[in-house]
């Protein structure tokens, strides 16, 4: 559920706002997304701002000190098993088991776990991570997943920069995104980088459109110009 921000730079006024619906239903919210939840920037990273959430009393306490930040209030998934995945030119997947409890830098928070999912979860989380960056257009992405009696909620996916620092991810994961970074940076360099497909592209240009601007008619044989004035 996407929150209003709680607080606005001063040119936003109330008559900025009119399409908003006040006081928020709150009830109506919670209902919703349930407990326990994560309140969270809409855009955020590094788990800055975000908040796990189990009553309407800690929501608005930390939403009320929110700020200017657009919230997102997330339902908590409570995890059989999770996962943080790379993604690599929109084909190659790497699964990492992941503890998101543990502090950052600590070690633990990627582990390696032989058959950490079944062959068929396994090959559901790969579809999953090459559909999601298809659809956003990311060449480098990291998504994670949360999963609970097999079915894998993504909770993360918006990660075109993600982290990749040796002492955080460990050597194995560091190495394969090294490696496959350099070898998808290489073939782009010999095969040429096209220009991306967004979704609205075909809205701004319809098919027979780009077709005209791509093949431009034959140029027309020349006619001869009468001189005489059309008749009405």
């Amino acid at each position: 559920m996407l929150l209003p921000q709680q607080d606005y730079i001063k040119d936003i006024t109330s008559e900025s706002l009119r399409n908003l619906e006040f006081p928020l239903d709150w009830e109506g919210i919670v209902d919703y997304v349930g407990f326990p939840a994560f309140l969270k920037p809409h855009d955020g990273g590094g788990w800055k701002n975000v908040s796990k959430i189990h009553s309407l009393e800690e929501l608005w306490s930390e939403y009320n000190q929110s700020g200017k930040l657009c919230m997102t209030l997330q339902e908590g998934i409570e995890y059989d098993h999770f996962v943080r995945c790379y993604c690599v030119g929109k084909e190659k997947v790497l699964i990492m088991p992941y503890d998101p409890s543990m502090p950052y830098l600590s070690g633990m928070q990627y582990v390696n776990i032989e058959n950490y999912l079944s062959p068929e979860l396994h090959k559901r989380v790969e579809e999953d991570v090459i559909t999601i960056c298809k659809a956003l257009g990311y060449d480098l992405n990291t998504v994670e997943f949360a999963i609970k009696d097999g079915i894998p909620y993504a909770i993360d996916f918006m990660n075109p920069a993600p982290d990749a620092e040796l002492a955080s991810v460990g050597e194995y994961n560091h190495r394969w995104i090294v490696d496959n970074m350099t070898d998808f940076i290489l073939k782009k360099l010999e095969e040429g980088v096209e220009a991306p497909a967004y979704r609205w592209s075909a809205m701004l240009n319809p098919p027979e459109k780009e077709a005209k601007v791509k093949a431009p008619a034959a140029k027309p044989a020349a006619k001869k110009v009468s001189t005489k004035k059309a008749g009405k």
